[in-house]
């Protein structure tokens, strides 16, 4: 018998993203005919600005340069440190700003220059997966944080004075709940990490999107911080792979060399037209008033459902909601409502390997009339079901 000589490595064996598996599942449906409301993924509504495309399509026809410097073009980072002036009165140093392939990229340059196999990382649940899988991949161990037992859709705060880790990951606003965190509770965690030498990694990739009050930087707070953010969802950019993560100059050498190795260089027409993205800052609030409406009237049909919890999200673009009180698994209840409604939603394993079997994610990114309808169908369908 012939031998495998390819056996996958154990860094490599990590979980699904389950959003993508219902995605390719209900493409399918869609495609044999089947109404499908997409409300499984975080897209923002238009895909771009038309300022930006309009950039791209005259970018297409010019001679650039193929490859960008590795940290990114310098004009570019000079726009996110103006920017971070504008909306955070902080003054940021363009060496400082470091583009990247997607806030992934960042992520992996971050994971990769601050922690050593064996380190501990601290995540909060529930939680964007791929902060998880990226750190078991590089063999990073991860310390879970779950919420309490009767309050399994809000993340506990509280929950990180006293553990010993080397590293802790915050997103604020909260994918997948929305659940944004006051200053008072941004400058404990600050203190509390400096004050231990925990390495505090700030994820900021739905900064802009707020409905209650205005979220501050973690950099407001002091520099002894990470900061990563995105185009991908405030700015309207997702699919153009564009990160960008705000670095202490201790470690600007370590992420070069990283990058020039992993990466080479982020896109260039991406890099060149996300220049024009800073000139939409109306556009893109106006947006944020548009999701802000949608949040409220789909709200209100989601509390009249009764077998159901949740908070009302104060940032980002998602409901999570609690279905324990229908005794059904997460997973199956995600595929049954698929099937016979047409609605996809996210199944909580994704965020929450403890309590995700009992929580969902809807997303209420799209257009308003589209989310709507699926709402209500969702309520006549939770009505009838349980």
């Amino acid at each position: 018998m012939k031998k495998n000589l390819y056996h996958p490595s154990s860094r490599s064996n990590i979980d699904s993203f389950y959003v993508m598996d219902l995605l390719y599942r209900a493409n399918k449906l869609e495609a044999n005919g089947k109404k499908i409301f997409h409300l499984e993924l975080g897209e923002p509504l238009p895909k771009s600005p038309k300022r930006v495309l309009r950039e791209a399509s005259l970018l297409s026809k010019q001679n650039l340069p193929g490859y960008t410097p590795s940290n990114g073009i310098e004009i570019l980072r000079e726009k996110i440190s103006k920017y971070y002036f504008s909306r955070y009165k902080l003054k940021i140093n363009k060496d400082q700003v470091f583009i990247t392939t997607g806030s992934s990229g960042a992520f992996l340059l971050t994971f990769l220059s601050c922690f050593d196999p064996g380190a501990k990382v601290a995540i909060f649940n529930p939680v964007y997966p791929a902060y998880r899988n990226i750190l078991k991949a590089l063999n990073i161990k991860v310390v879970e944080i779950y919420p309490k037992k009767n309050e399994i859709n809000k993340i506990d705060i509280n929950s990180i004075f006293n553990l010993k880790v080397d590293g802790l990951i915050i997103s604020n606003p909260n994918n997948p709940n929305g659940q944004t965190f006051s200053r008072k509770e941004l400058d404990s965690i600050y203190s509390y990490c400096k004050k231990k030498n925990i390495t505090l990694i700030s994820d900021e990739i739905y900064h802009g999107i707020e409905f209650d009050n205005f979220v501050s930087s973690m950099l407001n707070f002091g520099s002894d911080v990470i900061v990563i953010n995105s185009f991908s969802k405030y700015f309207c950019m997702p699919g153009w792979r564009l990160g960008w993560v705000i670095i202490p100059e201790s470690l600007n050498k370590n992420f070069l060399r990283l990058s020039q190795n992993l990466f080479i260089s982020s896109g260039n027409i991406a890099q060149f037209s996300a220049i024009k993205v800073f000139e939409c800052i109306d556009e893109l609030d106006s947006l944020v008033k548009c999701y802000h409406k949608t949040r409220d009237e789909a709200g209100k049909i989601l509390s009249e459902i009764p077998s159901i919890d949740f908070s009302m999200p104060s940032g980002a673009f998602y409901f999570y909601l609690d279905i324990s009180k229908t005794k059904s698994n997460s997973f199956e209840l995600v595929n049954k409502l698929m099937d016979e409604t047409g609605i996809v939603l996210t199944p909580g394993l994704d965020f929450d390997q403890k309590y995700g079997n009992r929580t969902v994610r809807l997303s209420f990114s799209s257009e308003s009339k589209y989310v709507l309808e699926a709402v209500n169908r969702l309520y006549d369908w939770f009505k009838k079901n349980y």
